[in-house]
């Protein structure tokens, strides 16, 4: 009687992803007049070529794309005016975050930050007139 011996060879590899690497110096956002004020600084910005704010009302759920930004490089300044915030409230909370973008369209997110978004008082009587009108 003959034994046959099967043979498994098992290929294992290794699939590595690079992802981008951004370091922040600091990432804020302020309530203003107008809306919203989002700042950054960047440290290294290892071959981020984009950054994308996101927005989320009320929760830190249901992110929506606010506005693409080109990385400039290592050590940069960037802010956005966020007009397109919501003054039907009184106060709103609000939580952005930046997803950072490396040109083969892998991404990495920053950390999320909260903000209120308060209207003053002259603002929202204004709101409040003209909706009378409308």
């Amino acid at each position: 009687m003959k034994k046959i011996v099967l043979l498994l060879i098992v290929s294992l590899f290794t699939l590595t992803v690079a992802i981008a690497s951004v370091s922040f110096h600091f990432f804020t956002a302020k309530s203003n007049s107008d809306g919203v004020l989002i700042e950054w600084k960047t440290g290294d910005e290892d071959g981020v070529s984009r950054f994308e704010i996101e927005r989320s009302a009320g929760s830190m759920e249901n992110f929506i794309f606010i506005k693409a930004i080109n990385a400039t490089g290592n050590n940069s300044f960037y802010s956005y005016q966020d007009n397109s915030v919501s003054f039907k409230m009184s106060s709103s909370l609000y939580y952005y975050r930046l997803k950072c973008i490396k040109p083969d369209g892998s991404f990495t997110y920053s950390n999320t930050i909260s903000v209120m978004y308060t209207v003053s008082g002259i603002k929202d009587t204004w709101g409040s007139i003209k909706a009378i009108f409308r």
